[in-house]
């Protein structure tokens, strides 16, 4: 009998191990991947495969969880897409929140900030494999 609840318990225990939730990245990995910028706090990063089977493509989903500082000098509603990911050779990646599934589920605060409050944010970029870059939220555009 022993033996059985054993079994089970181990066989409980893989099968938690195998869940789809990765756990997030070590800090070490996520500030390779993403650094910040002015005004950001990276608090977690995780990766996905983009799931949408696009021939040749070897992109993937950088899904950047950060705490965002309005430092602007005046009051704003952010807008997701104004967080950008930009690389060393200045191509800049837009943020998202929906239009794939590794973005689902995904809610962010739609209010305003005033100078010098902030909020927690979550945010995608679809980036090629191992991309490496700045985040900063750019208000210009």
């Amino acid at each position: 009998m022993n033996r059985l609840v054993c079994l089970l318990a181990l066989c409980f225990a893989a099968t938690l191990a195998g869940c789809k939730e990765p756990a997030p990245d070590a800090p070490g990995l996520a500030s390779a991947l993403v650094r910040p910028g002015s005004d950001i706090v990276v608090k977690a990063v995780r990766t996905y495969a983009t799931a949408d089977n696009v021939a040749y493509s070897n992109d993937e989903y950088y899904i950047v969880t950060l705490n965002f500082t309005n430092r602007l000098g005046y009051a704003l509603a952010p807008r997701i897409d104004h967080f950008v990911l930009e690389d060393a050779k200045n191509v800049r990646y837009l943020g998202v929140d929906s239009g794939n599934a590794n973005l689902a589920g995904i809610e962010n605060y739609d209010g305003v900030l005033k100078v010098g409050e902030n909020h927690d944010y979550t945010v995608g970029f679809r980036v090629p494999q191992s991309a490496q870059g700045i985040l900063y939220y750019d208000a210009s555009f």
